[in-house]
């Protein structure tokens, strides 16, 4: 009977001594699938930020395309429109979009490199910089119509301006610009929580439609206005006229169709 009761202890001692190691060994696994879970969200929440980042600089391209508008075409006739590459753009998206806490410099169109300080939050759990190379980070834009009625409405008008009956407006008004950024292929945290891991490309486009009355100053808007109207200096109209001119020499002084700009009368100027 004692023998009988000792074997029982021990069996009991021995399941015992397996249930405690089963519970540490699963403590062990959720534990360990719990910190890498964790850190999978930290660096999932920094690349949404990136991602994020992205479509921001895909903003700016865009939105600089439109401040500096280049048409070698149109530029030249209305005013020394101010241009800025691609280069420029892609360098003032490095420390302005993709830098931290940087101010806002007229040199950071030239810098031609990542921010000197680097976003905090595109690091790994190792504190490693996603973001390595400039080179990770590409930007192009490109100009073009709209496809719609209202470009050819804009180059009729611009075809009869040339007999001083219309307005000398740019079409290529639709501003694109695409932004990629490419990040963490080197990180040694990410490709542990992701084996197969090669990096991540962020790409993003934007395009916006811009305002055709950009010449450069009220004097290039006169003078863009002025081919609307129809007794315009060289214009078939003129030269009628002109061969009118002897039944009445009033005739040559007509001004059909004169634009002027607003003029607010002096009493509204207020005081200076």
């Amino acid at each position: 009977m004692r023998a009988h009761r000792n074997m029982y202890a021990s069996r009991s001692r021995s399941r015992s001594a397996a249930r405690g190691q089963a519970m540490v060994e699963v403590l062990v696994v959720a534990g360990s699938a719990l910190i890498i879970a964790f850190l999978a969200l930290h660096m999932l929440g920094h690349l949404s930020d990136a991602r994020d980042r992205t479509l921001s600089a895909s903003r700016y391209a865009a939105w600089e395309r439109t401040v500096y508008f280049d048409d070698a075409s149109w530029a030249p006739t209305y005013g020394n429109a101010i241009t800025k590459s691609d280069a420029q753009i892609r360098s003032e998206i490095a420390q302005r979009v993709l830098g931290h806490d940087t101010s806002l410099t007229s040199n950071d169109g030239s810098a031609n490199a990542l921010a000197s300080a680097p976003e905090p939050l595109w690091r790994d759990v190792a504190g490693k910089d996603m973001l390595q190379r400039y080179n990770d980070l590409q930007v192009s834009s490109s100009s073009g119509s709209t496809g719609t009625a209202a470009d050819k409405a804009l180059n009729a008008l611009g075809f009869v301006s040339g007999i001083g009956a219309g307005f000398d407006l740019p079409v290529n008004n639709q501003q694109r610009a695409n932004v990629s950024l490419h990040l963490g292929y080197n990180s040694p945290t990410l490709s542990k929580l992701w084996p197969s891991w090669q990096g991540v490309t962020f790409a993003d486009h934007n395009a916006v439609l811009t305002n055709t009355w950009t010449p450069d100053g009220s004097d290039k808007a006169k003078a863009m206005i002025a081919n609307a109207v129809p007794t315009a200096k060289g214009s078939v109209l003129a030269y009628g006229l002109d061969v009118l001119a002897p039944l009445g020499i009033d005739i040559t002084h007509l001004d059909l169709g004169r634009i002027e700009p607003d003029v607010v009368p002096k009493d509204r100027l207020g005081s200076r």
